[in-house]
């Protein structure tokens, strides 16, 4: 993982003097940056020898100037292009600018650490920048932490705080987050609130219990979802509508609840189907492109439906989609409905 490469470049004082860090694990970017500032710039000469820029197409001259000059009581000065946006397909500097900016890159004086940074996007690897980057072994992508790195991660911060929790509630934690789901936008600051909160609550008792996590912890809307379904299958209205009450007041609209549950059960189905055809757990989870832990809750729930059954749910849902749409009934009926069973 980049990630640690770059942290073992950083402990050992080997940083290479021009880097692009790119990547949507805004976190972990944002630490490397502090850790980097840490090692290398002494907070009494800050000022003379840690610059920030928003970007370089509109700071470029103070830029120049600042990496030019000789750092002032120490080995480097640090410089930091927050939205490095010249390197990637939607940006760029002028002829000059970009010239300037290669002959930094390229000559590398032990004078400066210049790190670039392209938070949630891509760098272009056809331009020049990129390329002697990219030759030089400087290129960094910071990804988002996968499931078992997400539970040792929240294991560890509980740990360090001196508060008990067992690996099973780091994983419940982990996997109610909303962090693991397909193409989620919550980082590690949204983990690290979670965890703040539930330290908090902890100190005195110095645990962490999985009552103490139901009760304070946010649950992602695709999490909630899981438990709907859950108890759309098992028949359990009571349970069915707190969890839809939970969400109604999340001010998780009731549109998007339907579009939800007919998402889930279309993964489902297609997890039923490729069962039938005789694929395996892993098979499946490659095959659907799925996490871990959304797979063991498809299997759990697939266990309960045939293929005909769910085909004839996705019809009523769809057909009470349609009605809302038109004005037939009410969307907070039609989600009731939904949720009071009318598949069984």
């Amino acid at each position: 993982m980049s990630y640690k490469i770059i942290l073992d470049l950083i402990n050992k004082s080997k940083m290479p003097n021009c880097v692009l860090i790119y990547g949507i694990e805004e976190f972990l970017i944002d630490k490397i940056v502090k850790l980097t500032k840490k090692m290398y710039i002494d907070e009494n000469y800050e000022d003379m020898n840690y610059e920030e820029f928003e970007n370089l197409e509109n700071n470029f001259d103070s830029f120049k100037q600042f990496v030019s000059t000789f750092p002032f009581m120490t080995n480097k000065k640090l410089c930091i292009i927050k939205n490095s946006s010249f390197l990637t397909s939607t940006g760029s500097l002028n002829k000059k600018e970009e010239e300037i900016t290669l002959d930094f890159i390229d000559k590398g004086y032990d004078s400066y650490i210049i790190i670039f940074l392209i938070k949630g996007g891509k760098p272009d690897l056809r331009k020049k920048a990129v390329k002697k980057l990219k030759n030089g072994n400087c290129i960094f992508e910071i990804n988002k932490l996968n499931e078992a790195e997400l539970s040792k991660y929240i294991l560890e911060e509980f740990k360090r705080n001196k508060i008990d929790i067992s690996l099973s509630d780091a994983d419940y934690i982990a996997n109610n987050s909303g962090y693991l789901e397909y193409e989620s936008n919550i980082s590690l600051y949204e983990i690290n609130n979670e965890v703040n909160k539930l330290l908090s609550y902890s100190m005195e008792s110095k645990r962490i219990q999985r009552e103490d996590i139901d009760n304070l912890m946010v649950k992602s809307i695709e999490s909630n979802i899981f438990k709907l379904v859950d108890n759309i299958c098992e028949g359990n209205k009571d349970k069915g509508f707190e969890v839809l009450e939970e969400m109604l007041l999340n001010n998780t609209s009731e549109q998007y609840i339907i579009h939800m549950i007919v998402r889930q059960y279309r993964m489902i189905y297609q997890y039923v189907l490729l069962k039938t055809k005789n694929y395996n757990f892993n098979e499946i989870m490659k095959k659907m492109k799925i996490k871990k832990f959304v797979a063991s809750k498809l299997e759990k729930q697939s266990k309960k439906l045939t293929l005909n059954q769910i085909e004839k749910y996705m019809v009523k849902f769809i057909e009470i989609d349609r009605k809302i749409k038109v004005g037939e009934i009410d969307k907070r009926i039609g989600i009731e409905l939904i949720t009071n069973g009318i598949i069984k």
